[in-house]
């Protein structure tokens, strides 16, 4: 499954919210304050306790990809005036959720084995 790089999910978050279009290259500074907001963000939401993928910062998996440039996009969004902070907030908690499903460990259906002492 691929994976994607911090800075292409930069990218990813400047598409999402139509600041970039689906075929153009960001600004060298639009990069880096892109890449610097979701460094940021997604320490937060390890401090938070949202598990993000087992891996390191430059790996993301795929499934990963939109929910988490959703979730950035939203708290990047008000300062664009593309919405409130109100709205962002209540709808970055629905997009933690989402975060959180995907870090869960699905179920194997297998009963659990203990040894007694």
């Amino acid at each position: 499954m691929p994976s994607y790089t911090g800075a292409q999910l930069a990218v990813r978050v400047l598409k999402d919210l139509g600041l970039i279009g689906a075929e153009e290259t960001p600004t060298a500074a639009d990069q880096t304050w892109a890449e610097e907001t979701c460094d940021a963000e997604i320490g937060l939401l390890a401090a938070k306790g949202v598990p993000i993928w087992n891996g390191g910062d430059d790996d993301i998996p795929q499934e990963y990809l939109t929910t988490l440039s959703r979730r950035i996009g939203l708290a990047v969004a008000p300062s664009f005036g593309l919405t409130d902070i109100a709205t962002a907030t209540l709808a970055m908690r629905a997009a933690e959720d989402d975060l959180r499903i995907l870090g869960s460990i699905p179920a194997t259906g297998k009963v659990l084995e203990v040894e007694h002492f």
